[in-house]
């Protein structure tokens, strides 16, 4: 079970339209204006333009059944997120590239925290004015964990069309996501600090072992409305 949680206008339930989509589950993404998304269907949603309460969908992506859980953003429904949070196996938490870290977000945080529940920080809405990608790293950094995976570039942030540049693969690694990997273990630590060779995968498998074991978090920006950087 996948959740997808965010202070209120974060672009949750563009997340799931497109993700709906992607895999092939509906022929076209709906929209939150129109009212016309698949788990925004109360009439008060499609008035308000926002979820009021958490609505389950599933689909496949590449050969895996995901149960996908939107949760109401705003924080008058904290309490059906909550119980969302006790059936859910890991989460996006959705931040807006030009707002960054709210309140709100802040408390998702802890609560994610505390279940122990991996995550991963999607850095939505590149594509608006005044999106700021680095900035709002610096405020997960300051505000949540140090302890981040920056998996993806972006390039063109605040423009119509930004570009997702892979940073983490067999021929570019990111030195900084390198040495969080490193942290988390002693024996990686030492051979790296001691400037030992290691190869890509020694760090990917590590790396995902972090995120099971929520020591570590990736952070990839995006923009859901352009299906950029969710796949």
């Amino acid at each position: 079970n996948l959740g997808i949680l965010a202070h209120v206008d974060a672009g949750k339930t563009t997340i799931t339209e497109n993700f709906l989509y992607l895999s092939g589950k509906i022929s076209s993404p709906g929209t939150v204006d129109k009212g016309t998304t698949q788990t925004d269907f109360l009439p008060v949603e499609k008035e308000r333009g926002i979820s009021v309460r958490s609505s389950h969908t599933t689909f496949e992506w590449k050969q895996v059944t995901i149960n996908l859980i939107d949760t109401p953003g705003h924080v008058d429904f904290s309490a059906d997120v909550e119980r969302s949070l006790q059936v859910i196996d890991g989460a996006i938490l959705v931040i807006s590239a030009v707002e960054g870290v709210q309140a709100h977000t802040l408390t998702l945080w802890q609560a994610l925290q505390k279940r122990k529940i991996p995550l991963i920080f999607f850095i939505n809405k590149i594509d608006r004015v005044g999106a700021d990608v680095q900035n709002v790293i610096a405020e997960i950094e300051n505000e949540c964990t140090t302890s981040l995976a920056i998996l993806y570039d972006a390039k063109g942030v605040g423009e119509p069309h930004p570009e997702i540049i892979s940073i983490w693969n067999t021929n570019s690694q990111n030195i900084r996501t390198i040495e969080a990997i490193a942290q988390l273990d002693d024996n990686i630590l030492e051979k790296y600090i001691e400037g030992a060779e290691l190869h890509f995968n020694t760090f990917d498998n590590q790396l995902n072992n972090g995120i099971s074991k929520v020591d570590i978090f990736p952070a990839i920006p995006g923009s859901a409305k352009l299906s950029s950087g969710i796949t």
